[in-house]
């Protein structure tokens, strides 16, 4: 499990730096507004592979051990299909790359979730290692020939990351894929079933923790500036690469305990990685907090300075957010995702309420201060719901 973990840490914050120099690229080179585009396409990438993923998700890492390749793969395959068209015919054409994106991120997220599932941490793990290796290569490369000034160059370089780490991932699973059996109509159909019964649930959830966390971009622009998306926006992505941490042990967290039926064991694990999780995101934190405006201004530019102000107003929800994490996937390897959404939905419904009463007045400060206490609202939940569960269970 150690190497497991250690393997998943160290994608996670090759990861995280290969963000960080993206970032820096995006945010010297186009600006707070161009910044603020990005995110914004970033976001609406992100939000359509959610729907694509409805039965497709986590889940999968859940009904790996349980299911068949075939079994799996299938229902979610014609879901996706389905989605990409949905969305490419009745949405904006501008949502057409959104869609062709989100269509291959799908698929590797997919062959990701499954390969978490029989613990294959490593194959797993060489998706997201492909997509963002792709990502800052291409990035990398325009800039050094001065080629990259504008937006649409960011999603090319998104497009082919996914459609290389759809590739990485069906060769890690060519042996399933190839020996993949055709299954009947009624298969299907049981399968999609129990699929969407679980991430629908599941996916719901994400929905509402991702808006939890980004409708505020569309709020920010709407009533102040794109200035002031790019700004927040990077201060919300370094925040959030500190959970990177949390979210590594998590992910392995869940892989093990989805394959045991040892509920005291589940538990302590669950505690101890919580402990862990909160102890390094409180030092990462107060490092992030520490550092000087001129800093941000010399990582990101001229007008980014305020960045360091907002962490220190997202730290303590980042915390909390990321210590849920590990409560979030003890839930699901028990196979309940309704506690989890209740959670993220309450977070949700908190922002929606706190971005209209507070951003048209205070702005970023405003939107800031909205994710803190939404992010507390939703650690407390699950919380409150873990030491329930404890109690029963030992």
């Amino acid at each position: 499990m150690l190497k497991n973990i250690l393997n998943t840490l160290f994608t996670k914050f090759f990861f995280a730096g290969v963000n960080f120099a993206i970032l820096m690229i995006v945010s010297h080179i186009l600006g707070t507004a161009g910044k603020g585009e990005q995110a914004i396409i970033s976001f609406n990438i992100y939000i359509s592979m959610l729907i694509l993923t409805l039965i497709g998700n986590s889940t999968l890492i859940y009904l790996t051990p349980r299911k068949d390749f075939s079994s799996l793969f299938l229902p979610s395959l014609i879901w996706i299909v389905f989605c990409t068209i949905i969305i490419s015919v009745f949405s904006a054409f501008n949502w057409l790359y959104v869609s062709l994106i989100a269509f291959f991120g799908a698929l590797s997220e997919i062959n990701y979730y499954i390969l978490l599932g029989r613990e294959r941490i490593a194959g797993a793990n060489g998706v997201k290692l492909t997509i963002c290796l792709t990502n800052i290569i291409f990035i990398g490369t325009l800039s050094v020939l001065n080629v990259f000034n504008d937006v649409k160059y960011y999603v090319y370089s998104v497009f082919l990351a996914h459609f290389l780490g759809f590739l990485f991932g069906f060769i890690a699973l060519r042996d399933d894929y190839f020996s993949m059996k055709l299954i009947s109509i009624n298969q299907i159909w049981r399968n999609f079933k129990l699929l969407f019964s679980l991430g629908f649930v599941k996916q719901i959830g994400s929905i509402a923790q991702t808006l939890s966390y980004r409708l505020s971009f569309y709020i920010l622009a709407a009533y102040c500036s794109k200035s002031l998306v790019g700004i927040y926006s990077n201060a919300c992505s370094i925040g959030e690469a500190v959970m990177l941490f949390g979210t590594s042990l998590a992910l392995v967290q869940y892989s093990k305990l989805s394959n045991t039926e040892n509920k005291e064991l589940s538990i302590n694990l669950t505690l101890k990685l919580t402990s862990a999780n909160a102890v390094f995101t409180f030092l990462a934190l107060l490092v992030l907090c520490l550092l000087p405006k001129t800093f941000w201004i010399f990582a990101f530019g001229q007008g980014f300075g305020e960045i360091g102000f907002i962490i220190r107003l997202l730290s303590l929800g980042l915390m909390l957010l990321s210590c849920s994490s590990n409560f979030t996937q003890y839930f699901a390897s028990k196979g309940n995702f309704s506690i989890s959404t209740f959670a993220a939905l309450a977070g949700f419904v908190v922002t929606a309420v706190l971005c209209f009463l507070l951003i048209p007045k205070y702005n970023i400060v405003g939107a800031a201060v909205t994710a803190c206490v939404s992010y507390s609202v939703t650690f407390l939940i699950e919380f409150i719901y873990f030491l329930i569960w404890k109690k029963r269970n030992i």
